[in-house]
């Protein structure tokens, strides 16, 4: 049940959220007397929605991009004071023409046609007063996304430090399912590790927009995330060195890595993905089996193998291409290897706010 809450917890904290916002938001409607029932409400869901798989500051986004929408629709309404069909028809388009041009350039707008929308045509209709309506509805709108800002910020908030953990995480899983499927013997072909490194490089993405909020988070003191650029950059290079190996080691296929280099060469992939692994279970807050273990005597094996083939003259009939790959492995092999090390630290300092520990 535990494991099970952990997986799919978020729905529960998601469910909590979009209940505080909208019951509150009626409650403070209701006590001051305001007749902004719909817009307020609708107000605060959105904003509050908003924070499904994001962070907080994707929420201030749709709240900045809400009050736009519903000072536009004012301003519209003022100007035209629609009373009928036609006229009413016209103010919208005209609201939301320039809103949805927006939204095309940043996501802090979706929500912006919808308030406008809300604003223009939530009863009663403008013929009871353009002014007073126009104003009422966005100190709805406005009230409204103040409550789910401040839910948001309070309620089992989504802080963007965490999400960098939880994308770091998901690359690291990424790049160790990679590692493992270049060891010789595996028959993954090369259109599914070329398929599996888009994937990874999308994740880098992501973490890079999640650990943009969460330095702003830190400089904040929000978040407790210790540097997440600094696990953004620890992960590039890893992500780097693993594409080094990819195209080394597979780009001929398995033949170039039999013989001597096979078993090393083996070990050396399996032992970084374990290294992943565990770095992956580090970070999710896993049981671990005590410290990582290091890929340096793995390295050395497949250099030691590499030099005996040289010494035998395996190497001297060898097309250039070949050798190439031979000793760009060597040479990913030996940069992963300084780069694990780094990440796990890097995973440490993510993981000890969530343990407990000190960064």
């Amino acid at each position: 049940m535990r494991k099970l809450f952990n997986r799919h917890g978020w729905w529960a904290v998601h469910a909590i959220r979009m209940v505080v916002a909208g019951v509150a938001t009626l409650a403070i409607v209701y006590a001051f007397g305001l007749p902004v029932e719909l817009s307020a409400v609708i107000s605060a869901i959105a904003v509050t929605q908003s924070n499904i798989g994001s962070s907080l500051g994707k929420a201030f986004e749709q709240g900045a991009g809400s009050v736009l929408g519903g000072a536009v629709a004012v301003i519209v309404a003022l100007a035209l004071k629609p009373d009928d069909p036609s006229s009413t028809a016209l103010a919208l388009a005209l609201a939301l023409a320039p809103l949805s041009v927006l939204t095309a350039f940043s996501v802090g707008f979706l929500i912006a046609p919808i308030t406008a929308t809300v604003v223009l045509l939530g009863s009663p209709g403008f013929e009871v007063g353009a002014e007073i309506l126009a104003v009422e509805r966005l100190l709805g709108v406005a009230l409204g996304c103040v409550v789910g800002l401040v839910t948001g910020a309070l309620v089992l908030p989504a802080r963007a430090s965490r999400l960098v953990v939880l994308k770091a995480a998901r690359v690291v899983g990424l790049l160790g399912a990679q590692l493992r499927a270049m060891a010789p013997g595996d028959d993954t072909g090369r259109d599914a590790l070329a398929a599996r490194a888009s994937e990874i490089r999308r994740g880098l993405s992501e973490l890079e927009i999640h650990a943009t909020e969460a330095a702003r988070e830190r400089r904040l003191a929000i978040g407790r995330t210790p540097d997440p650029e600094r696990a953004l950059r620890a992960l590039r290079r890893v992500r780097h060195d693993v594409d080094m190996l990819r195209r080394a080691a597979r780009g001929a296929g398995d033949d170039m890595l039999t013989g001597p280099l096979a078993d090393p060469w083996r070990r050396a992939a399996n032992g970084a993905a374990g290294a992943l692994a565990h770095i992956e279970a580090l970070l999710l807050g896993r049981p671990i089996a005590g410290p990582i273990v290091p890929l340096e005597p793995i390295v050395r094996d497949y250099r030691a193998a590499l030099d005996e083939m040289r010494q035998q003259g395996l190497t001297s009939a060898m097309p250039t291409p070949d050798l190439a790959r031979l000793f760009g492995t060597k040479f990913a092999l030996r940069q992963l290897a300084r780069d694990l090390a780094d990440l796990d630290t890097v995973a440490q300092d993510l993981a000890a706010p969530r343990r407990g520990q000190r960064p």
